[in-house]
């Protein structure tokens, strides 16, 4: 009883910091304890966040390199789409997102210096590219440079420059470099209706100052075009960042802005045709588009018109025919317009439907070509997949082949997918001016 009564009788105040004091050493002990546990049996590694640097030991070469020259290096992973493919692009709906304006590969590489001569011993790094786009360093013990995950060869070279050795990456793709931009000075005349592509007069002409360069390597090889570009903003965008810059890209002459989308499709290495609507069997009820070639007009009239279509742009190296049945059908009036385009030293190439056209090319002596295959008239993935496929079986046989598409979204995916594993099986993806002659 006394020491209740006592208890009772303190100043609660009293009684209250007593309590937390007794609590906060309670709790300071506690904690104690805990750290010094995880001091004597804890592992610091998993302590987080956490930034890990792989430093591999150095082994310095026996020897410098002879006359300034590093050895090659080859990235063992490639990847066909270059950087972007590393980031989110595809939407859900299976669109691509905007294409951005002047992003270049070589904004990403870097150029270091290296340390050959008097310290060539001490450790150095040096890298062609950011390191976040470049697989991982393995932990192997060895020195190792960095190089790219893309479609590439990389090229060490030293040089001594004033007395200093500089070393420096060179870089050069197999795909997506851009071409020169249009026009090039001495293939354009001025006409009242726009810009006409000429014969230079050192005798340059449009089709091989405009067309991708390609060098021929012995392997069979398919060149692929796609269609009906410049009416669909969101197809075209996708089919210029999207396929190999190995794809030819035929526009529709009456597009809106198609000089930029001509200029888009050769800045990621694309060359390009234009389509000339010509005259089918059942015209006027199917209507190529204005200004159509006519097996019924006069030469004069169907020079006017082709050159109306031929005005609208520039920077590309031949057409190609849209429809065209019944032109194909009526020799002087097809012939007359071969020798135009060979007057202005372009291409043709005709897309199958018509191989009538093609004779009347050769004909002209026109540089020419037909495409053996469309490959998307029934536009499904395993239909163009098949069609691929015959392709490759028939470059397999004579070295060569033609495919021609339109810019479905389909289309799009499957070539893109089909020519990411075509190089494996030893077929080279080539632009059509390549198989033009």
């Amino acid at each position: 009883m006394a020491a209740a009564s006592a208890f009772l009788n303190q100043k609660p105040l009293l009684v209250g910091m007593t309590h937390f004091a007794k609590a906060f050493l309670g709790i300071g002990a506690i904690t104690v304890a805990g750290a010094g546990a995880i001091e004597v049996t804890g592992n610091p590694r998993d302590v987080g966040p956490r930034i890990e640097l792989d430093v591999p030991h150095y082994q310095p070469p026996a020897q410098l390199p002879a006359n300034g020259q590093v050895s090659e290096i080859t990235n063992t992973e490639q990847n066909p789409n270059g950087v972007l493919q590393a980031m989110a692009w595809r939407i859900p709906d299976g669109s691509m997102s905007p294409w951005v304006q002047g992003l270049q590969l070589d904004s990403l590489q870097e150029e270091k210096t290296s340390p050959h001569g008097a310290n060539a011993n001490e450790p150095h790094a040096r890298s062609v590219a950011e390191a976040a786009i470049a697989p991982p360093a393995p932990n192997s013990g060895q020195a190792r440079i960095l190089a790219p995950q893309m479609d590439t060869k990389t090229t060490l070279v030293t040089n001594n420059e004033n007395g200093v050795n500089i070393t420096r990456g060179a870089v050069s793709y197999a795909s997506g470099a851009p071409l020169p931009s249009a026009p090039i000075s001495g293939l354009t005349q001025m006409a009242g209706i726009g810009p006409l592509p000429i014969v230079s007069s050192d005798g340059r002409t449009p089709f091989d100052a405009y067309k991708r360069p390609f060098a021929a390597t012995g392997a069979p090889k398919i060149a692929l075009v796609v269609g009906g570009l410049g009416l669909n903003s969101r197809i075209t965008e996708r089919a210029i960042n999207q396929l190999p810059s190995e794809v030819t890209l035929s526009f529709v002459p009456t597009a809106d802005n198609l000089q930029g989308w001509i200029n888009k499709a050769r800045a990621k290495g694309h060359e390009v045709l234009i389509e000339i609507p010509m005259e089918p069997y059942d015209y006027p009820d199917n209507d190529p588009g204005p200004q159509t070639i006519l097996s019924s007009a006069s030469a004069e009239e169907n020079q006017h018109r082709l050159e109306f279509s031929l005005s609208r742009a520039t920077g590309y190296f031949g057409v190609t025919n849209y429809l065209g049945g019944k032109l194909a059908g009526s020799a002087g009036p097809a012939t007359s317009i071969m020798k135009m385009l060979k007057a202005r030293g372009l291409g043709f190439v005709s897309d199958g439907t018509t191989n009538g056209l093609g004779q009347f090319a050769k004909g002209a002596g026109l540089k020419s070509s037909n495409a053996d295959r469309l490959i998307d008239q029934r536009p499904s993935a395993s239909d163009i997949n098949a069609q691929l496929g015959a392709l490759e079986a028939l470059a397999g046989q004579r070295g060569y082949s033609i495919g021609f598409g339109v810019g479905y979204a389909v289309t799009i995916d499957q070539i893109s997918s089909w020519a990411s594993q075509a190089k494996s099986r030893g077929i080279v993806l080539a632009p059509v001016s390549a198989m033009t002659n």
